[in-house]
């Protein structure tokens, strides 16, 4: 099958990047002809498809004054987008587009150009941008200026504005509904929120990630060291929305066991000095891979409502309990004592990781990875969505599609 990968980022910036480029190794591996259509970065993993790719725009202090102003523009609509997707599809001819992050920095504008072509969109939602104009649910169901002035997004008026701005222009267009056949969500929770928000109810349909082959390959690669200092690690963006602030002050008062923070600091987060805190900056796979396997427990300090959760799948997939807030999906992927503890509040959590320490809360790794395996086992994960592929690309036979398409043997 010709498939059209659609992402903003060609290289793992966070969790729903990583699904990507894991996915399109996937697709590949298993004999379809993939080709990606994304922004040019210069992170960017290589791909004969960069030639297609929209010029880069950006938000933060790393980028020039130019390449902002030419982001705020594109956030609402992109003729640059525009015209080299049509380039793209003259050369690919897909059968069938799967969107994921298209937000700001490629933008809606693509959506219509495939579609004006009969060609199927598939859309996998990481997060609720379809639904509130803060992707992580900040200010639901507020109105247009209640959102602004309690400033929901990114903590700025100017920021929060210029999205509401966005949602309210891409609503008025209906530029998503009306040209994507049908969504996946990777979890039950992310499929209510979307209904909840007037999302079509048999337009969604469930999908978890799956664990990628190249977790396994990092794990049998990885080396084990008996560290000197027991450490419970974080991976992902060291942001206040992510709750690293919480995480430093949580493990400030537990002796015996340090955190360890693996990532790339955004918005001018400040990680505050501390004896048991240990910064280790971006890693790339196989360093991480050695953290994880050599740390005790991963932790997440976040309270956001995670449509998925990949890094306690991570955690899972390498056999590490998982200690984080009870939010979002994460009640769908941790059993509590099984792989890993959900608490309610601070006081729990510092609970649950002095059991640990003090060896009166038990895990099993082998049995943790096991059941990570069973249930998130790659190659079941390639054969639904390869079936949604093929089923979409009729509009009827969506009809026919069960709504959970983890039920699919």
């Amino acid at each position: 099958m010709r498939i059209l990968e659609i992402n903003k980022f060609n290289f793992a910036k966070g969790g729903a990047d990583r699904h990507f480029l894991d996915l399109v190794r996937m697709l590949r591996k298993n004999g379809n002809d993939a080709a990606v259509f994304s922004m040019d970065h210069s992170k960017n993993e290589e791909s004969i498809w960069k030639k297609y790719f929209v010029s880069t725009v950006g938000y933060t202090g790393e980028f020039s004054i130019w390449q902002k102003i030419k982001g705020i523009f594109r956030m609402f609509y992109s003729f640059e987008a525009k015209r080299k997707i049509n380039e793209l599809l003259d050369d690919f001819q897909p059968d069938i587009a799967h969107i994921h992050n298209i937000y700001h920095q490629i933008s809606p504008s693509i959506l219509p150009q495939i579609k004006k072509r009969n060609i199927p969109i598939v859309m996998t939602a990481h997060d609720y941008k379809l639904i509130c104009p803060d992707y992580l649910l900040r200010g639901e169901n507020y109105g247009f200026w209640k959102f602004v002035t309690e400033k929901c997004f990114k903590d700025s008026f100017i920021k929060s504005f210029l999205v509401a701005l966005e949602s309210k222009f891409h609503k008025f267009l209906d530029i998503y509904d009306k040209n994507i056949d049908l969504y996946i969500v990777p979890s039950e929770f992310a499929r209510n929120k979307l209904i909840s928000n007037g999302i079509k109810e048999n337009k969604i349909f469930i999908l978890p990630h799956f664990i990628a082959n190249q977790t396994n390959t990092a794990l049998l690669n990885s080396n084990v060291v008996n560290a000197k200092n027991r450490y419970a690690l974080y991976s992902g963006r060291i942001s206040e929305e992510k709750g690293v602030d919480a995480l430093i002050n949580i493990f400030e008062n537990i002796e015996g066991i340090k955190l360890y923070l693996a990532g790339e600091s955004e918005d001018n987060f400040k990680i505050k000095k501390s004896a048991n805190i240990k910064y280790l900056g971006y890693l790339n796979s196989n360093k991480l891979a050695d953290r994880i396997k050599n740390a005790e427990i991963i932790v997440s300090g976040s309270r956001l409502p995670e449509t998925f959760g990949l890094v306690a799948l991570e955690a899972a997939s390498f056999g590490k309990p998982f200690v984080g807030f009870n939010s979002g999906a994460y009640g769908e992927i941790i059993e509590n004592g099984k792989n890993g503890f959900l608490v309610e509040t601070k006081k729990d959590f510092i609970r649950v990781i002095k059991d640990i320490k003090n060896g009166r809360l038990k895990f099993n790794e082998s049995e943790i990875r096991d059941l990570a395996i069973k249930k998130y086992d790659p190659s079941k994960y390639y054969g639904r969505i390869i079936g949604l592929f093929e089923k979409a690309k009729s509009v009827d036979s969506l009809r026919n599609i069960p709504r959970n398409l983890a039920e699919v043997k």
